[in-house]
């Protein structure tokens, strides 16, 4: 089975449409969003409309919650919490509903998912190093956790190995194969706001046969995106660091 996972769409419709577009062309069986439909990006309700309607299953991010007032905004910086003021105004009610309802955690036979870590889930914290990884495996029980969160492509093992996950500006795609011995935390990256210095979007598909990762970059209209969050008033900021991926 192949399944697809994206992360981190933030509102940004046109990257999220070359996203599920790329999921399709690997052929996927099943896609799984790990959170944060929305935030910082001007479409977020078109954004939970394309996901929720083309994916298997979907986990709360922290600025999914905080738009329907179950995170409190105050976790936030200025630029995020703008964002999100702005989101809750513009939301229909149906998709605070269905925001509202997303879980914080799912899994499957072999994997789980969550937006930030599988130990308090609601906390929102980070996985950004190899210290903070191990503590986190003795809270799920399946062999690989796909978390997002960071904005950054990663894999890290249970025996405390860490490999940040650079796809060459030249290629599309980096495959990495897992060992059937460890068990592992893999951070699939961004779909609508990177920050690891790579302004394409990310996802991963999970070969369950061949036991691979496969990380994949896009490329999409960055442009239209900035103009639109321009327009809608949210600040400049926002739209700046799509085109440097920070």
């Amino acid at each position: 089975m192949r399944i697809g996972f994206l992360s981190d769409i933030h509102a940004n419709l046109e990257a999220c449409e070359v996203a599920l577009s790329v999921l399709r062309q690997e052929r996927v069986d099943r896609i799984y969003c790990l959170g944060d439909l929305v935030g910082y990006g001007a479409d977020p309700g078109r954004c939970v409309d394309l996901v929720l309607g083309e994916c298997d299953g979907a986990v709360a991010g922290n600025h999914d919650w905080a738009s329907v007032g179950k995170t409190d905004i105050l976790y936030f910086n200025l630029f995020g919490r703008k964002a999100i003021l702005w989101t809750a105004k513009v939301l229909a009610p149906h998709h605070k509903s269905q925001l509202s309802s997303l879980p914080l955690f799912i899994s499957d036979i072999e994997w789980c998912a969550v937006h930030s870590t599988p130990e308090e889930p609601s906390q929102w914290n980070y996985i950004f190093t190899p210290a903070q990884a191990l503590r986190q495996f003795q809270h799920f029980a399946e062999r690989i956790c796909f978390v997002g969160h960071s904005h950054s492509p990663a894999i890290f093992d249970d025996i405390g190995d860490m490999k940040s996950i650079v796809v060459p500006r030249d290629e599309s795609s980096v495959v990495v194969r897992l060992r059937p011995d460890r068990r592992y935390i893999v951070n699939v990256g961004s779909v609508g706001q990177p920050r690891d210095g790579d302004p394409r979007g990310a996802v991963a598909v999970f070969d369950t046969e061949q036991n691979t990762v496969k990380f994949i970059r896009f490329e999409y209209p960055i442009a239209e995106a900035q103009r639109k969050i321009i327009e809608a008033g949210l600040p400049e900021f926002l739209a700046d660091r799509l085109e440097r991926g920070v």
